[in-house]
């Protein structure tokens, strides 16, 4: 049990070592385009749900 616990181990190792990590700016870009689509899906989904009270309102 203990050499196929060892054995995992080392393949995780082996495959973080394989694995290509992005660069700091990359990531800096990323993270930005990230941030911006949230707040542009936020200030979509606010002024819909802004629209639709106003027009609730109206009919109410």
């Amino acid at each position: 049990m203990l050499t196929k616990i060892k054995k995992y181990f080392q393949e995780v190792l082996t495959e973080i070592k394989n694995t290509t990590w992005p660069t700091k700016t990359n990531t800096k870009n990323m993270t930005l385009l990230v941030v911006a689509v949230a707040i542009l899906i936020a200030l979509y989904l606010g002024g819909i749900d802004f629209l639709l009270q106003k027009i609730m309102g109206v009919l109410i």
